[in-house]
């Protein structure tokens, strides 16, 4: 018999082994190879390293190819750093087009502390103009950062390695 793990319990593995080290580089490499391995929540942790530099160099195009995978299979917080670095002009000039899109869909979704962010960008798209708060609300604006935990699905199936 085969004991070969599936590419899924791989997954969960790297994911959950992730979670468990000290060291930001090593925690990395066993969430990319997750990610490799099609771990959604393990795409979105990718990304979010590339976003805010941990474990690995800040690289805000490589952040957004990772959002963009987890955000196609529908991570919410993915969409919502998608909004963040394209309101912010992280790894391609700013876009308030594209940042409502993302925004609003992130809200959509639950994302609620991105309602003043959504408000703000619907007055630009919209040529409303600008209330004066958008230098506040700019300043207040960051990557969502959730609380993990390790995955427990049975036999993980990769679009469930989940946060919580």
């Amino acid at each position: 018999m085969d004991q070969t793990p599936s590419r899924a319990n791989r997954a969960a593995v790297d994911f959950n082994r992730a979670l468990q080290c000290s060291n930001d580089a090593d925690a990395f490499d066993s969430l990319l190879r997750a990610a490799e391995a099609g771990c959604l929540r393990a795409q979105f942790l990718v990304g979010l390293a590339y976003h805010i530099g941990r474990g690995v160099a800040l690289d805000y195009e490589r952040a957004g190819t990772w959002y963009r995978k987890a955000a196609g299979s529908g991570d919410s917080p993915a969409m919502a750093n998608l909004g963040v670095m394209s309101l912010l002009g992280q790894g391609a000039p700013a876009d308030d087009l594209d940042a409502y899109t993302w925004v609003q869909s992130a809200v959509g979704l639950g994302h609620r502390w991105l309602r003043p962010v959504l408000d703000l960008l619907d007055r630009r798209v919209s040529g409303g103009g600008d209330a004066g708060d958008s230098e506040r609300i700019l300043a207040s604006v960051s990557p969502e950062i959730p609380a993990l935990r390790p995955c427990t699905q049975p036999g993980c199936d990769p679009s469930r390695c989940n946060v919580a």
